[in-house]
């Protein structure tokens, strides 16, 4: 069994890492591809809401750090859909993979939608216009997560 802060920390660094390397070979993917929403998701569906948030907040922070705009906005999202992620993956059959990544589809859904009110009500323009990569971030996050989730059970049950 290998130990939830350990893994916890080793998904924040991994994400940090890949959101840089993501960065550095073409901006566009930061956009399809959020890294730290990944972890976020991993957190609340593996090991419940109150991780959920925490990384939420902690993720959402080092996104913030990277994206030189509003300190918090990430933060206050992520933990929002962290929380309410966690809080009802306890109460659902989320064993396939099929169930995982409609449910992760949702919250991420949930917290870009979130991010994007925030972000107009703060700068007073819309990013559904100018990125409309963006439609496609929830579904890239369900599937690399679910697929994440879904080796960490059978690895998990291995050991």
């Amino acid at each position: 069994m290998v130990r939830k802060g350990f893994v916890l920390f080793l998904g924040l660094v991994l994400a940090f890492a890949l959101y840089s390397l993501l960065g550095n070979l073409e901006p566009s993917l930061v956009i399809l591809v959020n890294a730290f929403s990944i972890v976020v998701f991993f957190a609340a569906v593996v090991y419940g809401e109150v991780e959920g948030a925490i990384m939420g907040t902690v993720a959402g922070l080092l996104q913030d750090a990277f994206s030189h705009s509003v300190f918090g906005l990430a933060g206050l999202s992520l933990t929002i859909s962290g929380f309410l992620a966690g809080w009802l993956s306890q109460k659902l059959n989320l064993n396939t993979f099929y169930k995982r990544a409609v449910f992760i589809f949702f919250f991420s859904l949930v917290q870009l939608i979130i991010w994007v009110m925030f972000y107009f009500l703060i700068f007073r323009k819309s990013l559904l216009y100018s990125q409309p990569a963006i439609y496609l971030q929830p579904i890239f996050t369900a599937i690399i997560t679910s697929s994440i989730i879904g080796l960490f059970r059978k690895l998990n049950k291995t050991a």
